[in-house]
């Protein structure tokens, strides 16, 4: 079945379509099961847009037999001079740096109110096993799979220079969350997700980037339950602890980054295009 998909590599206007085929899902399943779990209405909100991908992807794979293409896989792990393990720890390091850094950019836009009761709904009043499976599970492996291993995987495969394919797929990928107070943290994680799977082709690596970073926020909403859903590390650490530990985090970024970008896409293995 996952042959299909990599049959699949979608254009930036099919990339649009499918943000808009999630979106009408959300609003469908909304009004359709307004008390059902958040991981259940998540899964089915999401499974539109990938039935249209494997949709497309039955069709290109009936055409590749008569035009002789061949599917680009999703996940092609390739990690350059580094070894797995080694590459893993690091891009963690540096998302949950980066996460710190790009921490002040939610005080750019207030968060409505209205997202503040999604939020709520969602990391306060739900049961922690819905949390977990939708947060924490669902969301990575689904949006990863959508936004890296179709979205960019298919820019990519598209001759869209690099940088353009990343900024577009974090784009669409923080417009698909649907939250301005969300938006501009989530382009820069989506740009780092997206950075990743260029120079590995490890659809894994950003899922499990995506699994920590979410259950880092599913942590935190656990520990300090009293904090205003919008707080965040310069709420729970004092200001005399919390700019030393905000530079520290800015250092680590820098320097982690820097080996990741050295270390890895080797000349010997090509960045993710077609064959």
């Amino acid at each position: 079945m996952i042959q299909k998909f990599q049959y699949y590599k979608p254009s930036l206007g099919h990339c649009w379509l499918m943000v808009a085929l999630m979106i009408v899902g959300s609003l469908v399943v909304g009004v359709s099961l307004p008390h059902a779990p958040q991981s259940l209405t998540y899964a089915l909100m999401m499974s539109i847009p990938l039935a249209f991908c494997w949709w497309m992807g039955s069709q290109e794979a009936a055409a590749a037999e008569i035009r002789g293409t061949r599917p680009l896989p999703v996940n092609a792990p390739h990690f350059g001079k580094l070894p797995a393990w080694a590459f893993l720890a690091l891009a963690a390091i540096a998302l949950l740096a980066l996460s710190v850094v790009i921490e002040p950019t939610t005080s750019f836009i207030p968060m409505p109110d209205y997202i503040k009761g999604v939020f709520e709904r969602v990391f306060v009043e739900s049961p922690l096993w819905d949390m977990i499976l939708s947060t924490c599970i669902l969301a990575p492996l689904l949006e990863e799979f959508l936004c890296r291993g179709m979205m960019l995987r298919g820019l990519l495969a598209r001759r869209m220079k690099p940088w353009k394919a990343i900024l577009w797929s974090a784009f669409l990928f923080a417009f698909m969350h649907m939250n301005p107070w969300q938006s501009i943290p989530a382009f820069l994680i989506g740009s780092f997700l997206g950075w990743i799977y260029w120079r590995t082709h490890c659809l894994w690596a950003t899922i499990s980037l995506h699994f920590l970073n979410n259950a880092l926020s599913t942590l935190i909403s656990r520990l300090w339950p009293d904090l205003p859903i919008d707080s965040g590390w310069k709420d729970i650490l004092p200001p005399t602890a919390y700019w030393p530990f905000y530079a520290g985090c800015a250092v680590v970024l820098i320097v982690t980054v820097y080996i990741l970008h050295e270390k890895t896409l080797s000349p010997e293995v090509p960045a993710a295009v077609d064959a």
